[in-house]
């Protein structure tokens, strides 16, 4: 998360007192201001927002430490329990807060013209200079050669946060630490921001928050989508944090409290309540998809409160910056003091550390970028005297209705693509722990070891079988494609080069979805199986390319044989122009030569039910 300054309430406009909501009612716990009364009797700014945005910025830093200091185990071990309720709320008060506060900036925008540019302005510098300040810290505690880590394509793709394209890791950096790998965790957020400002901007231009009818429809639809989506079709389980889904819930709901402020009722009572059924459903199974309403409420009322503003607030906003800036300077204290250090001593070093950087960001990047504002403004006013008046407007939509209904349907589709576009596995932490094993292992290996890349084909082999009477390093990693196989190579951190490589890769490139027989599909095959296998022999003279293994015809369903011939001659006609060694460990497996596999030759249909005995086939070839 973060904040944005403009959200600020200030900006809500001047409020009319409003008449005391809950005024004559029967129950006393009900008795109280209205939220709408509350903001104008702070006017329109309580300090409880600034304090609140401060504090759950201070609180991811301190909740990462464990992580950071111990490693992801602990994490898991310490709030996968009995504090996985105080400390997955953080993130969806994060997100309500901040539906809260664009509500009220929205409800003072002309257009979405300023909105969107306003979103742009508050975020996006300060984005930029974490993300090169990340580079500069991975220039410092890289392993690799500078040459390297700044060729590498790990280091390019990382500009792409700029841009909301989250990357996690930099080429050598923190592979020591316990969190192995991991430069910036905390943006995994990032991207669901985003696709909150694009539905907020989308249901807005449909009208659908011009009215609080419409507006609590919209919300309660999108709730029930999500809730049956993942909880009652995927039955999505629970992490230590909250699912991108519900932040998003959060978020549309923080927007709702404020369209009802004027009759929503501030209430000690109500708030107990609330927070009792936000830890309730988040220690419940499907709860965290129950709790955005009553998060909203104890955000909103928690920022509604009007304690005195101390230099902390009152000279700037520095809660964006504490959330940017932390979880690389938590990794570069871990690798500059070593991994011993407490969690307590990570969080408290770190978060001195990350409020000057922030106190920095706010004083010469954040502040400085707002006063781009009025030429925003004035560029809004001329593009909007240029469009029709939208009394006119509106009549010639009128008039056309189907042509309206079909531009829904584009505008529709293309937010659809791009949310495709743009999406990815931001959470990713199975294959981010398996990555840091795989360097782990290479960083202990004996010299001139064998290092076995590519699909389960490779992960299934048994790393204490030694090859040539040599350490092997497993790193197979299941369901990888040969493009996937690129990628991990970059994230491999060769500290020690290995004496050999054996790459087993092509049964995911098998699959019918991907219809593997067309020859597009072959020719990028082969193109990308040229750039892994030159990866390879950049680090070794001894690079060894497997065939594909064959699948048994009970698999023909779902992947293709022919495919498994087609593939595996791509494999060697790449291999030739490398100079590397052609091998085919699953040759007693064949059943002929058209991609079939003998009668129970494997255990699942695909998978050998023997890796020792069929690596045991080509020792001779590896070892000579």
């Amino acid at each position: 998360m973060r904040r944005q300054d403009d959200v600020s309430i200030e900006a809500a406009g001047p409020a009319a007192p409003v008449a005391t909501a809950a005024a004559g009612t029967r129950w006393w716990w009900l008795n109280g201001p209205s939220f709408a009364e509350r903001l104008a009797a702070a006017g329109n700014r309580p300090a409880g927002f600034d304090y609140l945005r401060l504090l759950l910025s201070t609180l991811v830093i301190v909740t990462h430490a464990v992580g950071v200091a111990y490693g992801v185990g602990e994490t898991l071990r310490v709030f996968g329990g009995a504090w996985r309720p105080a400390v997955a709320l953080i993130l969806p008060m994060f997100f309500a807060l901040s539906g809260f506060l664009v509500a009220g900036s929205l409800e003072r925008c002309r257009s979405l013209i300023s909105f969107l540019g306003l979103r742009l302005i508050r975020l996006v510098p300060a984005l930029a200079v974490e993300t090169f300040a990340a580079i500069v810290i991975g220039a410092i505690f890289t392993t690799l050669p500078l040459t390297e880590y700044f060729s590498s394509p790990l280091f390019r793709q990382y500009f792409l946060n700029i841009l909301g394209v989250v990357q996690f890791l930099l080429p050598g950096v923190f592979l020591g630490n316990p969190w192995s790998g991991l430069v910036n965790g905390q943006l995994w957020t990032l991207p669901w921001e985003l696709y909150c400002y694009l539905i907020i901007a989308g249901i807005t231009a449909l009208g659908l928050l011009r009215r609080e009818d419409r507006a609590l429809a919209t919300i309660l639809i999108v709730h029930a989508v999500i809730f049956v989506i993942y909880v009652l079709i995927r039955r999505h389980q629970p992490g230590v944090t909250v699912s991108g889904p519900v932040l998003i819930l959060c978020f549309l709901y923080g927007i709702g409290v404020y369209l009802f402020r004027k009759r929503i009722i501030w209430s000690k009572a109500l708030f107990a309540l609330a927070l009792a059924a936000t830890l309730l459903g988040l220690s419940v199974p499907g709860g965290d998809y129950l709790i955005a309403l009553p998060c909203a409420y104890l955000t909103a009322f928690l920022g509604l409160t009007s304690p005195r503003r101390s230099w902390l607030v009152s000279s700037g906003d520095y809660s964006y910056g504490l959330f940017l800036y932390g979880f690389p300077i938590q990794q570069a204290v871990v690798a500059t003091f070593g991994a011993g250090q407490s969690w307590w001593a990570n969080a408290a070093i770190s978060w001195c550390l990350a409020f000057a950087l922030a106190f920095l960001s706010w004083h010469l990047v954040e502040k400085n970028a707002m006063k781009l504002r009025p030429r925003l403004l004035a560029t809004e006013a001329s593009l909007l005297a240029r469009l029709p008046a939208p009394d006119a407007f509106t009549g010639w939509l009128r008039s056309r209705r189907v042509l309206t209904a079909l531009a829904v349907v584009l505008v529709a589709a293309a937010a659809t693509g791009t949310y495709l576009a743009l999406r990815k596995p931001a959470e990713n932490f199975p294959l981010l722990a398996r990555l840091a094993v795989i360097n782990a292992h290479i960083g202990e290996a004996d010299p001139d070891y064998v290092f076995i890349a590519g699909d389960s084909n490779a992960e299934m082999i048994n790393a204490t079988h030694r090859l040539c009477g040599r350490n092997v390093v497993n790193a197979g990693i299941s369901g990888a494609k040969m493009t996937d196989m690129n990628g991990h190579w970059a994230t491999f951190a060769f500290t020690k080069k290995p004496g050999s490589i054996v790459i087993l890769i092509g049964t995911n490139d098998l699959h019918r979805k991907r219809k593997p027989t067309q020859p597009k599909y072959l020719d990028a095959f082969e193109r990308n199986a040229d750039r892994l296998i030159a990866s390879a022999a950049a680090l070794s003279t001894k690079v060894f390319v497997a065939a594909v293994p064959p699948a048994e015809p009970g698999m023909i369903k779902y992947y293709e044989p022919a495919a498994v011939v087609a593939l595996s001659e791509r494999l060697k006609r790449a291999c030739d122009r490398h100079a590397c060694t052609f091998i085919d460990p699953f040759a007693g497996t064949r059943d002929g030569t058209e991609g079939f596999a003998k009668p129970d030759s494997t255990h699942d249909g695909i998978h050998v039910r023997s890796y020792r005995d069929a690596m045991a086939s080509v020792e001779a070839q590896i070892c000579s």
